[in-house]
């Protein structure tokens, strides 16, 4: 009984590299029309002037302030 002999493999031969293609000259493109663009805005209001203030406010007073008037606490529950 023979011993199999173990098998070369076969070299791949390279694959040549195609040659490059070179560019077909043609009729130049014939420019695209112009795009209309969007509605144009309306023009900005001039802006009105402030309402005239009038009398001023009186000042809201602080919470336990001079102007609060005294609060009792509240008394004990009888009970």
């Amino acid at each position: 009984m023979t011993t199999p002999v173990p098998h070369e493999p076969s070299p791949i031969p390279p694959i040549p590299e195609p040659d490059p293609v070179p560019p077909v000259p043609g009729p130049d493109p014939a420019p695209a029309p112009p795009q209309p663009g969007p509605d144009p805005l309306p023009p900005v209001p001039e802006p009105r002037p402030a309402p005239d203030p009038g009398r001023p406010l009186p000042p809201v007073p602080e919470p336990g302030g001079p102007l609060s008037p005294p609060h009792d606490p509240t008394p004990p529950n009888p009970l």
